[in-house]
Protein backbone atom coordinates (compact mmCIF):
# COMPACT_ATOMS: atom_id res chain seq x y z
CA UNK A 1 0.00 0.00 0.00
CA UNK A 2 1.10 3.37 -1.11
CA UNK A 3 1.90 6.31 1.29
CA UNK A 4 -0.33 8.52 -0.29
CA UNK A 5 -3.32 5.49 0.00
CA UNK A 6 -2.72 5.46 3.86
CA UNK A 7 -2.61 9.06 4.35
CA UNK A 8 -5.88 9.15 2.20
CA UNK A 9 -7.39 6.57 4.48
CA UNK A 10 -6.16 8.05 7.80
CA UNK A 11 -8.21 11.25 6.49
CA UNK A 12 -11.36 9.40 6.15
CA UNK A 13 -10.95 7.89 9.78
CA UNK A 14 -10.29 11.24 10.96
CA UNK A 15 -13.32 12.62 9.04
CA UNK A 16 -15.60 9.70 10.07
CA UNK A 17 -14.74 10.05 13.51
CA UNK A 18 -15.66 13.65 13.53
CA UNK A 19 -18.35 13.23 12.29
CA UNK A 20 -19.94 10.89 14.64
CA UNK A 21 -18.64 12.70 17.56
CA UNK A 22 -20.47 16.05 16.54
CA UNK A 23 -23.75 14.23 15.54
CA UNK A 24 -22.97 12.82 19.14
CA UNK A 25 -22.67 16.39 20.72
CA UNK A 26 -25.54 17.74 18.50
CA UNK A 27 -27.87 15.00 19.99
CA UNK A 28 -27.01 15.43 23.18
CA UNK A 29 -27.30 19.16 23.06
CA UNK A 30 -30.99 18.63 21.35
CA UNK A 31 -31.50 16.68 23.84
CA UNK A 32 -30.76 18.85 26.79
CA UNK A 33 -31.85 22.13 25.06
CA UNK A 34 -35.41 20.44 24.01
CA UNK A 35 -36.57 19.76 27.65
CA UNK A 36 -35.28 22.81 29.18
CA UNK A 37 -36.82 25.13 26.46
CA UNK A 38 -39.87 22.97 26.72
CA UNK A 39 -39.42 23.62 30.79
CA UNK A 40 -38.21 27.22 30.59
CA UNK A 41 -41.84 28.13 28.41
CA UNK A 42 -43.98 26.29 30.81
CA UNK A 43 -42.35 28.10 33.74
CA UNK A 44 -42.39 31.46 32.30
CA UNK A 45 -45.50 31.95 29.55
CA UNK A 46 -48.15 34.47 31.41
CA UNK A 47 -51.65 35.38 31.29
CA UNK A 48 -53.04 38.64 32.14
CA UNK A 49 -54.74 38.79 35.33
CA UNK A 50 -58.49 40.02 35.40
CA UNK A 51 -58.58 43.69 36.34
CA UNK A 52 -62.09 45.53 36.53
CA UNK A 53 -62.76 48.97 37.40
CA UNK A 54 -65.95 50.29 38.30
CA UNK A 55 -67.01 53.71 39.57
CA UNK A 56 -67.83 54.10 43.43
CA UNK A 57 -68.46 57.77 42.85
CA UNK A 58 -68.96 59.82 39.82
CA UNK A 59 -67.62 59.35 36.27
CA UNK A 60 -63.76 57.26 36.39
CA UNK A 61 -61.81 57.58 33.39
CA UNK A 62 -59.50 54.83 32.29
CA UNK A 63 -57.11 56.14 29.73
CA UNK A 64 -55.00 53.42 26.91
CA UNK A 65 -51.50 54.11 25.83
CA UNK A 66 -52.99 55.67 22.82
CA UNK A 67 -54.45 58.18 25.01
CA UNK A 68 -57.68 57.03 23.99
CA UNK A 69 -60.42 57.16 26.91
CA UNK A 70 -63.34 55.37 28.57
CA UNK A 71 -65.76 56.08 31.06
CA UNK A 72 -67.16 54.34 33.63
CA UNK A 73 -69.91 55.89 35.74
CA UNK A 74 -72.01 54.71 38.41
CA UNK A 75 -74.43 52.06 38.39
CA UNK A 76 -72.70 50.79 34.78
CA UNK A 77 -70.99 47.09 35.04
CA UNK A 78 -66.66 47.62 35.66
CA UNK A 79 -64.58 47.45 32.52
CA UNK A 80 -61.31 45.46 32.10
CA UNK A 81 -58.27 47.41 32.33
CA UNK A 82 -55.17 46.40 31.23
CA UNK A 83 -51.41 46.57 31.47
CA UNK A 84 -50.41 50.26 30.16
CA UNK A 85 -54.03 51.92 31.37
CA UNK A 86 -54.15 54.87 33.40
CA UNK A 87 -57.18 55.37 36.05
CA UNK A 88 -58.28 58.60 36.33
CA UNK A 89 -60.47 60.22 39.23
CA UNK A 90 -61.71 63.45 40.06
CA UNK A 91 -62.49 65.77 42.84
CA UNK A 92 -65.98 63.78 42.92
CA UNK A 93 -65.25 60.24 41.21
CA UNK A 94 -64.08 57.50 43.26
CA UNK A 95 -63.23 53.52 41.84
CA UNK A 96 -63.01 50.31 42.81
CA UNK A 97 -60.44 47.80 41.23
CA UNK A 98 -60.79 44.27 41.33
CA UNK A 99 -58.02 41.83 40.37
CA UNK A 100 -58.92 38.32 40.22
CA UNK A 101 -56.87 35.21 38.11
CA UNK A 102 -57.75 34.37 34.36
CA UNK A 103 -60.03 31.76 35.50
CA UNK A 104 -61.20 32.37 38.75
CA UNK A 105 -63.19 34.45 40.66
CA UNK A 106 -61.14 34.21 43.75
CA UNK A 107 -60.45 37.35 44.56
CA UNK A 108 -56.93 38.53 44.69
CA UNK A 109 -56.99 42.19 45.82
CA UNK A 110 -59.24 45.14 46.02
CA UNK A 111 -58.19 48.62 45.51
CA UNK A 112 -60.66 51.51 46.49
CA UNK A 113 -59.56 54.74 44.52
CA UNK A 114 -60.06 58.00 46.13
CA UNK A 115 -60.35 61.25 44.36
CA UNK A 116 -58.12 62.83 42.85
CA UNK A 117 -55.90 60.29 42.22
CA UNK A 118 -53.75 59.18 39.33
CA UNK A 119 -53.35 55.06 39.11
CA UNK A 120 -50.85 53.36 35.85
CA UNK A 121 -51.27 49.83 35.74
CA UNK A 122 -48.07 48.67 34.76
CA UNK A 123 -48.29 45.03 35.24
CA UNK A 124 -50.92 42.22 35.86
CA UNK A 125 -49.48 38.79 35.28
CA UNK A 126 -50.35 34.87 36.05
CA UNK A 127 -48.56 32.05 35.09
CA UNK A 128 -50.25 30.44 32.25
CA UNK A 129 -49.27 26.57 33.03
CA UNK A 130 -50.20 25.18 36.34
CA UNK A 131 -46.79 23.33 36.59
CA UNK A 132 -45.39 26.98 36.63
CA UNK A 133 -43.42 28.08 40.01
CA UNK A 134 -43.81 31.57 39.24
CA UNK A 135 -46.18 34.03 41.45
CA UNK A 136 -49.02 35.98 40.42
CA UNK A 137 -47.61 39.91 39.94
CA UNK A 138 -49.58 42.89 40.24
CA UNK A 139 -47.52 46.40 39.28
CA UNK A 140 -49.00 49.41 39.93
CA UNK A 141 -47.78 53.45 39.87
CA UNK A 142 -49.36 55.86 41.91
CA UNK A 143 -48.09 59.40 40.51
CA UNK A 144 -50.93 61.29 42.75
CA UNK A 145 -53.98 61.02 45.32
CA UNK A 146 -54.85 57.90 47.39
CA UNK A 147 -56.04 54.48 47.34
CA UNK A 148 -56.84 51.63 49.83
CA UNK A 149 -55.50 48.14 49.07
CA UNK A 150 -57.23 45.15 50.40
CA UNK A 151 -55.52 41.74 50.24
CA UNK A 152 -57.39 38.55 51.28
CA UNK A 153 -56.03 34.96 52.64
CA UNK A 154 -54.50 33.18 49.73
CA UNK A 155 -54.79 29.92 49.26
CA UNK A 156 -52.11 28.01 46.77
CA UNK A 157 -50.34 30.29 44.59
CA UNK A 158 -48.75 33.19 46.03
CA UNK A 159 -49.87 36.61 45.20
CA UNK A 160 -47.18 39.82 44.85
CA UNK A 161 -48.46 43.63 44.89
CA UNK A 162 -45.57 46.37 44.17
CA UNK A 163 -47.09 49.89 44.27
CA UNK A 164 -44.56 52.75 42.79
CA UNK A 165 -44.97 56.46 43.76
CA UNK A 166 -42.69 59.61 42.46
CA UNK A 167 -40.59 59.17 45.77
CA UNK A 168 -40.34 54.99 46.03
CA UNK A 169 -41.22 51.62 46.06
CA UNK A 170 -43.96 49.34 48.03
CA UNK A 171 -44.30 45.78 48.00
CA UNK A 172 -46.81 43.76 49.49
CA UNK A 173 -46.99 39.66 49.73
CA UNK A 174 -49.14 39.11 53.08
CA UNK A 175 -52.77 39.78 53.27
CA UNK A 176 -53.80 42.61 55.21
CA UNK A 177 -55.47 46.17 54.69
CA UNK A 178 -53.10 49.10 53.11
CA UNK A 179 -53.50 52.58 52.38
CA UNK A 180 -50.91 54.88 50.35
CA UNK A 181 -51.69 58.77 49.92
CA UNK A 182 -49.21 60.63 47.25
CA UNK A 183 -48.38 64.49 46.72
CA UNK A 184 -46.00 66.23 45.20
CA UNK A 185 -43.94 66.24 48.63
CA UNK A 186 -44.00 62.83 50.32
CA UNK A 187 -45.72 59.14 50.08
CA UNK A 188 -47.46 57.92 52.94
CA UNK A 189 -47.81 54.20 53.20
CA UNK A 190 -50.06 52.61 56.17
CA UNK A 191 -50.85 49.39 57.17
CA UNK A 192 -53.58 48.61 59.37
CA UNK A 193 -52.96 44.61 58.46
CA UNK A 194 -50.43 42.69 56.86
CA UNK A 195 -46.54 43.62 56.22
CA UNK A 196 -45.12 45.62 53.45
CA UNK A 197 -41.80 46.23 52.87
CA UNK A 198 -40.96 50.21 51.83
CA UNK A 199 -38.00 51.22 49.58
CA UNK A 200 -36.29 54.27 48.61
CA UNK A 201 -33.10 55.79 48.09
CA UNK A 202 -31.46 52.33 48.80
CA UNK A 203 -32.71 52.01 52.21
CA UNK A 204 -35.92 49.95 52.92
CA UNK A 205 -38.21 49.74 56.38
CA UNK A 206 -40.58 47.10 56.96
CA UNK A 207 -43.71 47.93 58.19
CA UNK A 208 -46.32 45.75 59.97
CA UNK A 209 -49.74 45.95 61.71
CA UNK A 210 -50.85 49.49 62.86
CA UNK A 211 -47.40 51.18 61.83
CA UNK A 212 -46.92 53.64 58.84
CA UNK A 213 -43.93 55.34 57.07
CA UNK A 214 -43.27 58.56 55.51
CA UNK A 215 -41.09 58.73 52.67
CA UNK A 216 -39.95 62.75 51.44
CA UNK A 217 -39.34 63.30 48.17
CA UNK A 218 -35.62 62.41 47.67
CA UNK A 219 -35.21 61.54 50.84
CA UNK A 220 -34.87 57.85 52.47
CA UNK A 221 -38.71 56.29 54.20
CA UNK A 222 -39.34 57.00 57.98
CA UNK A 223 -38.86 54.43 60.75
CA UNK A 224 -41.81 53.02 61.25
CA UNK A 225 -44.14 55.39 62.86
CA UNK A 226 -47.85 55.12 64.66
CA UNK A 227 -50.98 55.02 62.72
CA UNK A 228 -54.44 55.49 62.90
CA UNK A 229 -56.22 52.90 65.10
CA UNK A 230 -59.56 50.34 64.46
CA UNK A 231 -61.87 50.60 67.16
CA UNK A 232 -63.44 47.72 65.63
CA UNK A 233 -61.71 43.95 66.32
CA UNK A 234 -62.77 41.65 63.44
CA UNK A 235 -63.75 43.77 61.11
CA UNK A 236 -62.79 42.11 57.92
CA UNK A 237 -64.56 38.80 59.26
CA UNK A 238 -61.72 36.59 58.97
CA UNK A 239 -62.53 35.37 62.54
CA UNK A 240 -66.00 34.24 62.01
CA UNK A 241 -68.19 35.49 64.41
CA UNK A 242 -65.87 36.84 66.82
CA UNK A 243 -66.36 39.65 68.82
CA UNK A 244 -69.54 40.21 66.96
CA UNK A 245 -72.89 39.51 68.47
CA UNK A 246 -76.47 38.34 66.33
CA UNK A 247 -79.52 39.61 67.99
CA UNK A 248 -82.77 37.58 66.76
CA UNK A 249 -84.91 38.09 64.03
CA UNK A 250 -87.52 40.58 64.51
CA UNK A 251 -90.71 40.14 62.56
CA UNK A 252 -93.32 41.90 62.08
CA UNK A 253 -95.59 38.72 61.05
CA UNK A 254 -94.33 35.69 63.15
CA UNK A 255 -96.24 33.17 61.05
CA UNK A 256 -93.29 34.49 57.95
CA UNK A 257 -89.91 33.03 58.11
CA UNK A 258 -86.67 34.50 59.34
CA UNK A 259 -84.45 34.87 57.43
CA UNK A 260 -80.16 34.02 56.95
CA UNK A 261 -77.43 35.12 58.68
CA UNK A 262 -73.99 33.61 58.06
CA UNK A 263 -70.38 34.51 57.04
CA UNK A 264 -69.06 32.91 55.13
CA UNK A 265 -66.56 33.40 52.09
CA UNK A 266 -67.80 34.95 48.47
CA UNK A 267 -65.05 35.07 45.95
CA UNK A 268 -62.45 34.34 48.36
CA UNK A 269 -63.55 37.19 50.74
CA UNK A 270 -65.15 36.74 54.40
CA UNK A 271 -68.39 38.27 54.18
CA UNK A 272 -71.07 39.16 56.76
CA UNK A 273 -73.72 37.38 54.52
CA UNK A 274 -77.80 38.17 54.89
CA UNK A 275 -80.91 37.33 53.11
CA UNK A 276 -84.40 37.51 53.71
CA UNK A 277 -87.09 36.35 51.70
CA UNK A 278 -90.85 36.89 53.16
CA UNK A 279 -94.00 39.07 53.67
CA UNK A 280 -93.82 41.74 55.99
CA UNK A 281 -90.62 43.76 57.55
CA UNK A 282 -88.18 41.99 59.28
CA UNK A 283 -84.88 43.16 60.81
CA UNK A 284 -81.56 41.93 62.03
CA UNK A 285 -78.63 43.15 63.59
CA UNK A 286 -75.09 42.46 64.51
CA UNK A 287 -73.66 44.39 67.33
CA UNK A 288 -70.00 45.03 68.16
CA UNK A 289 -69.35 46.29 71.80
CA UNK A 290 -66.70 49.21 71.15
CA UNK A 291 -66.94 51.08 75.33
CA UNK A 292 -63.71 53.49 73.87
CA UNK A 293 -63.48 57.06 74.76
CA UNK A 294 -62.36 59.31 71.91
CA UNK A 295 -62.27 62.61 73.31
CA UNK A 296 -58.26 62.84 72.72
CA UNK A 297 -59.09 62.03 69.06
CA UNK A 298 -59.28 64.56 65.96
CA UNK A 299 -60.53 61.67 63.70
CA UNK A 300 -62.53 58.85 64.13
CA UNK A 301 -63.98 58.18 60.42
CA UNK A 302 -66.06 54.75 59.66
CA UNK A 303 -65.46 53.15 56.61
CA UNK A 304 -67.31 50.29 54.94
CA UNK A 305 -67.46 47.68 51.82
CA UNK A 306 -70.02 46.33 51.16
CA UNK A 307 -72.98 45.42 48.06
CA UNK A 308 -77.00 45.06 48.47
CA UNK A 309 -77.19 42.41 45.92
CA UNK A 310 -81.17 42.95 46.13
CA UNK A 311 -84.41 44.60 47.74
CA UNK A 312 -88.12 44.22 47.45
CA UNK A 313 -89.55 47.58 49.13
CA UNK A 314 -88.51 50.88 46.98
CA UNK A 315 -85.95 53.36 48.98
CA UNK A 316 -85.99 52.24 52.74
CA UNK A 317 -89.67 51.53 53.20
CA UNK A 318 -92.84 53.94 53.58
CA UNK A 319 -91.51 56.15 57.27
CA UNK A 320 -87.84 55.55 55.84
CA UNK A 321 -86.65 52.67 58.71
CA UNK A 322 -86.30 49.62 56.53
CA UNK A 323 -83.32 50.16 54.70
CA UNK A 324 -81.63 47.07 53.59
CA UNK A 325 -78.49 48.05 55.62
CA UNK A 326 -78.60 50.50 58.18
CA UNK A 327 -75.02 51.71 59.98
CA UNK A 328 -75.88 52.88 63.83
CA UNK A 329 -73.22 54.15 66.48
CA UNK A 330 -74.30 54.80 69.62
CA UNK A 331 -71.98 56.81 71.54
CA UNK A 332 -72.06 59.90 74.18
CA UNK A 333 -71.65 63.10 73.76
CA UNK A 334 -69.52 65.94 74.83
CA UNK A 335 -72.07 66.63 77.66
CA UNK A 336 -72.13 62.81 78.35
CA UNK A 337 -75.37 62.49 76.64
CA UNK A 338 -76.83 59.22 74.89
CA UNK A 339 -76.86 59.70 71.32
CA UNK A 340 -77.27 57.63 68.07
CA UNK A 341 -76.01 58.31 64.65
CA UNK A 342 -78.10 56.63 61.81
CA UNK A 343 -76.91 55.84 58.40
CA UNK A 344 -79.25 54.36 55.95
CA UNK A 345 -78.79 52.82 52.40
CA UNK A 346 -80.51 51.42 49.37
CA UNK A 347 -80.47 50.49 45.62
CA UNK A 348 -83.81 50.60 44.38
CA UNK A 349 -86.35 53.68 44.07
CA UNK A 350 -85.77 57.41 44.41
CA UNK A 351 -85.53 58.76 47.94
CA UNK A 352 -88.02 62.16 48.52
CA UNK A 353 -90.87 60.98 46.93
CA UNK A 354 -94.51 60.22 48.03
CA UNK A 355 -94.46 57.40 49.88
CA UNK A 356 -91.00 56.95 50.33
CA UNK A 357 -89.09 59.37 53.00
CA UNK A 358 -85.04 59.51 52.08
CA UNK A 359 -85.16 59.33 56.07
CA UNK A 360 -85.60 57.51 59.10
CA UNK A 361 -88.82 59.52 60.11
CA UNK A 362 -88.65 57.29 63.02
CA UNK A 363 -85.44 57.86 64.14
CA UNK A 364 -84.18 60.21 66.71
CA UNK A 365 -81.88 63.08 65.70
CA UNK A 366 -79.51 63.47 63.72
CA UNK A 367 -81.14 62.04 61.15
CA UNK A 368 -78.85 62.02 58.09
CA UNK A 369 -80.20 61.31 54.46
CA UNK A 370 -80.27 57.87 53.06
CA UNK A 371 -77.46 56.83 50.55
CA UNK A 372 -78.79 55.54 46.85
CA UNK A 373 -75.94 52.96 45.91
CA UNK A 374 -75.81 50.92 42.89
CA UNK A 375 -77.30 47.50 43.03
CA UNK A 376 -74.93 44.34 43.06
CA UNK A 377 -71.67 46.53 43.06
CA UNK A 378 -69.13 46.39 46.46
CA UNK A 379 -69.54 50.13 47.81
CA UNK A 380 -67.15 51.83 49.96
CA UNK A 381 -68.55 54.42 52.05
CA UNK A 382 -66.56 56.75 53.96
CA UNK A 383 -67.50 59.29 56.87
CA UNK A 384 -65.95 61.51 59.43
CA UNK A 385 -68.36 61.33 62.41
CA UNK A 386 -67.00 64.22 64.14
CA UNK A 387 -67.33 66.16 61.15
CA UNK A 388 -70.50 65.13 59.74
CA UNK A 389 -71.66 66.27 63.48
CA UNK A 390 -70.31 69.20 63.63
CA UNK A 391 -72.30 70.02 60.18
CA UNK A 392 -75.37 69.32 61.65
CA UNK A 393 -74.94 71.29 64.73
CA UNK A 394 -74.47 68.22 67.55
CA UNK A 395 -71.41 67.66 69.89
CA UNK A 396 -68.79 65.58 69.04
CA UNK A 397 -68.74 61.61 70.55
CA UNK A 398 -66.67 61.60 73.72
CA UNK A 399 -67.35 58.32 73.99
CA UNK A 400 -68.28 54.83 71.16
CA UNK A 401 -70.68 52.42 73.09
CA UNK A 402 -71.44 50.12 69.81
CA UNK A 403 -71.70 49.85 66.53
CA UNK A 404 -74.53 47.76 64.68
CA UNK A 405 -74.91 46.71 61.17
CA UNK A 406 -78.67 45.68 60.66
CA UNK A 407 -80.49 45.05 57.77
CA UNK A 408 -84.37 45.59 57.45
CA UNK A 409 -87.14 45.13 54.86
CA UNK A 410 -89.36 42.18 53.37
CA UNK A 411 -87.03 40.48 50.62
CA UNK A 412 -83.48 41.51 51.08
CA UNK A 413 -79.80 40.45 50.29
CA UNK A 414 -76.54 42.07 51.84
CA UNK A 415 -73.44 41.80 51.97
CA UNK A 416 -70.63 43.38 54.24
CA UNK A 417 -67.13 42.51 53.45
CA UNK A 418 -65.04 45.08 55.84
CA UNK A 419 -66.59 47.61 58.52
CA UNK A 420 -63.75 49.83 60.06
CA UNK A 421 -63.71 52.82 63.07
CA UNK A 422 -60.65 54.68 62.73
CA UNK A 423 -59.28 57.14 64.94
CA UNK A 424 -56.15 59.21 65.16
CA UNK A 425 -54.69 62.19 67.17
CA UNK A 426 -53.86 65.12 65.62
CA UNK A 427 -52.63 65.53 61.81
CA UNK A 428 -51.01 61.94 61.54
CA UNK A 429 -47.51 63.64 61.14
CA UNK A 430 -48.18 64.04 57.26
Amino acid sequence: MSIDTQKNGSGRQRLAWTILLGSFAVCMAVTIAVPLTGNAYLQNATDFLNVTVQANQGTVRIVDESNVSRAVSVGQSGQKAFPGDKIRTDAIATALIAIYPPDSEQLLARLQVYGNSDVSLEQANAPRFEVSDAEQTLTLVLDSGRLRLSVPEQEGRPFRTTITTPQGAIHIEDSGQYSLEVNNEATQVTVQDGRAHVVALDHFVDLVADQRSVIPTGEMPSPPLGTERNLIQNGDFSDGWDKWRQYVWKLERPEQPAGRVTVEPINGEPTLYIRREGIGAAEVEARQTINQTVTDFETVSLEIDFRIVNQSLAVCGSVGSECPLTIRIDYKDANGNSQVWWQGFYSKGDGGLEGTPDVCETCPSPRFVHQKVAPGQIVSYQFNLIEGLKLQAFLPPSRINSISLLASGHSFEVEVLRVALLVEEGAGGK
